[in-house]
């Protein structure tokens, strides 16, 4: 995704739903794939700590 440096986090996440689909998570989640390609590793770490920012704030599993 072109100029994510020029995000918050709030933007981030509607572009990425925008581009990807409905569900933040997975749009997210898939930014962060995207970026995984060895080229753009500030990227990448900036869409995989937003997944992880979006995953701690949902209730996971039984606990």
């Amino acid at each position: 995704m072109t100029d994510w440096q020029n995000l918050t986090e709030h933007d981030a996440i509607e572009a990425a739903i925008a581009e990807q689909g409905k569900d933040p998570m997975a749009s997210v989640a898939y930014c962060a794939l995207g970026a995984y390609d060895g080229n753009s590793p500030g990227e990448y770490r900036f869409w995989f700590g937003l997944f992880l920012k979006l995953a701690k704030g949902k209730h996971v599993g039984w606990a």
